[in-house]
């Protein structure tokens, strides 16, 4: 079916002119979407066997509830391997059903944020709180080599990993092997990260659970700078989770230092994710620290790009009936929006298409990982896709605007027509990049198309000086208009009166 474009403005000139059309923007503050890496997470747990070794797969309708009722684009997979924490070697089965896992996430639509660990409970044999039956270091590295090639092939559905394999729940807490109850770098903790940081895919973060840890491991306090982002160094590559969100002491020892720590977490989240859930149990403590207006605050400052929607209870209901959990769906990760922009609406083949747009970043976060923004020029007929020269991991959150003011060069080779104009930000693998459930919508009325996963700027461009069409290609019915009982389209070819766009009119051009 084709689309009809509605053009923010309409302009009159002679054929002759180029002109540059201006477009304003219309955000939409208002409506809750999806969009790949961000939002509200879910968690599917797997204690993995060789006849079990799953965590995902078999759970679809679990996901497909979750991403009809609170739109979720990413989901906690945590792998328990209680079942191998005195082996060094995982079967098979168990390796390949990981890449099956990721394979469900595939087709959903969906990435994950990866954990592992080997026990869930704090109380094993009779002993309780201080201890946690986690596997050796030794085996731990073993199990991490032999996942490593899995990692890596499935890196384009992964948004981030969490350290785990230490303590109860990964957390790095009680545990029997890795000095118990220590908040810094120790090395044995400090040999685990050097193996996750090897193994793990050099364009993913880990994710520490304090700020002492990664302090710890890279020896300095001074948080990432905008030069040291991005870089590929285990400074650039080491984030925060924090799976007290709110509690009372400092979010329940994640803090051992608020008054310096949260500083640094919120100057290293502008580079690196921060994200997690709230583990309040008290009615008491939620009403005290869980507000909207706290919250949300917090979530500004911290920039927080992801939480779980059902942990724990409390909160999670708390903020559905406040109002804080619809806020959150907007804003968690990033938001973007276009402000406005200006276009060459004509341009000859081999000369610049002159793009300049202003971008407003919403959200709580960046985007974090790599992606790049293209400007493509389509109708009906063909397509061409054109890289801009930005990076959007740089588009800064908390309504900061970024402009972009770019020269497109338009190959002599393109075929003279009439292209609208869109704006597109696929995912940054070539096995992902032409779904449209991975790209990146903005916020704005009547711009996105879920078919394309492209953002419609509402302006078109002739380009002139180019290839001739094929003579037998079908008629273009997306740049002309009726005239006088016959439509003509901007090469002179007749179209029905089905036609909107650009047309010829009296001699001038007319953007309808």
């Amino acid at each position: 079916m084709k689309k009809s474009i509605l053009v923010a403005c309409v302009v009159f000139l002679s054929v002759a002119t180029s002109f540059a059309a201006s477009v304003t923007y219309s955000a939409d503050d208002n409506t809750i979407f999806p969009n790949p890496e961000r939002g509200f997470i879910t968690m599917l747990e797997g204690h993995l066997t060789a006849k079990k070794p799953y965590a995902v797969k078999g759970k679809e309708s679990t996901l497909d509830d979750h991403m009809n009722k609170d739109g979720i684009s990413i989901v906690l997979v945590h792998y328990y391997l209680e079942n191998f924490r005195n082996s060094s070697t995982l079967p098979d089965e168990v390796l390949n059903g990981f890449d099956e896992d990721m394979q469900v996430l595939r087709n959903k639509g969906l990435k994950a944020i990866l954990r592992f660990s080997y026990i869930n409970t704090t109380y094993v044999n009779g002993k309780g709180e201080d201890s946690a039956k986690d596997a050796p270091l030794d085996i731990a590295k073993s199990h991490i080599s032999q996942y490593k090639s899995h990692w890596q092939a499935n890196a384009d559905v992964i948004f981030v990993f969490q350290a785990g394999f230490i303590g109860a729940w990964g957390e790095w807490y009680y545990t029997d092997n890795y000095g118990n109850q220590q908040s810094t770098m120790n090395e044995s903790r400090r040999a685990l990260v050097d193996a996750l940081l090897e193994a793990v895919p050099g364009d993913r973060c880990i994710q520490l659970r304090t700020p002492l840890f990664k302090t710890g491991y890279v020896g300095t306090t001074d948080p990432l700078t905008a030069e040291e982002a991005y870089t590929g160094t285990a400074k650039a590559r080491l984030a925060h989770h924090n799976d007290a969100f709110l509690e009372r002491w400092g979010d329940m020892g994640t803090y051992e230092d608020t008054a310096t720590q949260k500083p640094y977490i919120a100057q290293e989240t502008l580079y690196v994710p921060l994200g997690g859930e709230s583990c309040i149990l008290d009615e008491s403590v939620a009403a005290a620290n869980a507000t909207y207006a706290q919250t949300t605050a917090e979530m500004n400052r911290l920039h927080w790009t992801f939480i779980q929607n059902g942990y724990a209870p409390l909160i999670t209901n708390r903020w559905r009936n406040d109002g804080t959990f619809d806020e959150l769906n907007r804003r968690m990760g990033y938001r973007f929006q276009l402000v406005n922009g200006s276009y060459s609406d004509e341009v000859e083949a081999g000369d610049k298409l002159s793009v300049e747009m202003q971008i407003r970043n919403t959200g709580y976060a960046p985007l974090y990982n790599e992606r790049h923004a293209y400007i493509v020029l389509k109708n009906a007929k063909r397509s061409y896709r054109f890289p801009l020269d930005v990076d959007p991991r740089r588009w800064a959150p908390n309504g900061e605007v970024a402009t972009i003011n770019e020269q497109i060069t338009i190959p002599e080779s393109i075929v003279s027509d009439t292209y609208d104009l869109y704006l597109c930000l696929p995912d940054a693998y070539t096995s992902l990049a032409d779904d449209p459930r991975f790209a990146v919508r903005f916020a704005n009325k009547d711009i996105w198309d879920a078919a394309l996963g492209m953002n419609r700027l509402n302006a078109s461009v002739i380009i002139t000086g180019g290839q001739e069409p094929p003579a037998n290609e079908a008629i273009d019915n997306t740049s002309a208009e009726v005239l006088n009982g016959q439509a003509f389209d901007l090469l002179g070819r007749p179209v029905d009166d089905s036609y909107q766009g650009i047309v010829i009119q009296n001699g001038n051009k007319h953007i309808r």
